[in-house]
């Protein structure tokens, strides 16, 4: 499929609530080790607020898809969480503005924007152990997907596999922003519960574009 369209991101919300309630513990075991660990259940909330106003009243293009989740983390969540992903849909759902459908050439704009206002935001830098470190791999993985023209589908799963690896490198970091800057060396050994959402988030996104290659 050449493009993603207003359905698929649709149906995207209702699959993003599933994959974070499944993984609430996990996320939230992994913010206690260093933060506050309601990290995944912020996530849920967040999600779960988002499909609530999508389906009393359905979004007419894909940013406000994007912008119903930003207004959802904004309003509903609160808290570091809630800013900075609050922050990542809203950006880029204004960029996806109209739009019925998208392109990986309009995924990797979406998501630039997205990760710009995140770091114009929270003054956060890769390498602070922060959910940056996921999303700024995967914007990369979108923007060289862009170049050599590839299918959306694939494009996510490129970034999600990008997204996992930036995870798995704040496992060495010691954080620099957030509660967890206060642990100091014992933040180490330790994954940060933002990069595993945006992890999650592209992996669930990836999954559901794959499923939908058979169709019509």
């Amino acid at each position: 499929m050449k493009t993603l369209d207003l359905e698929f991101w649709k149906r995207a919300l209702p699959a993003l609530l599933d994959a974070f309630a499944a993984n609430e513990g996990r996320l939230c075991a992994y913010d206690g080790a260093i933060g506050d660990g309601d990290h995944g259940s912020s996530m849920v909330r967040g999600f779960a607020e988002a499909r609530k106003s999508a389906d009393q009243d359905p979004p007419a293009d894909v940013g406000e898809v994007f912008g119903r989740i930003g207004e959802a983390f904004l309003g509903g969540v609160g808290g570091v969480t809630g800013v900075v992903f609050g922050t990542l849909f809203l950006s880029a759902g204004g960029n996806a503005a109209g739009k019925r459908d998208v392109d990986t050439q309009d995924l990797h704009a979406m998501l630039a924007a997205g990760l710009a206002a995140v770091v114009e935001r929270g003054s956060v830098r890769e390498g602070d152990k922060s959910m940056l470190d996921a999303l700024s791999p995967a914007v990369t993985a979108l923007a060289e997907a862009a170049r050599e023209n590839r299918e959306p589908a694939e494009a996510l799963g490129l970034a999600g596999r990008a997204a996992a690896e930036g995870l798995e490198a704040t496992r060495s970091m010691v954080a620099k922003v957030g509660r967890a800057r206060y642990q100091g060396d014992k933040a180490v050994g330790h994954l940060d519960a933002g990069a595993a959402s945006v992890a999650l988030i592209f992996e669930t996104l990836a999954a559901g574009a794959l499923d939908r290659r058979g169709e019509p």
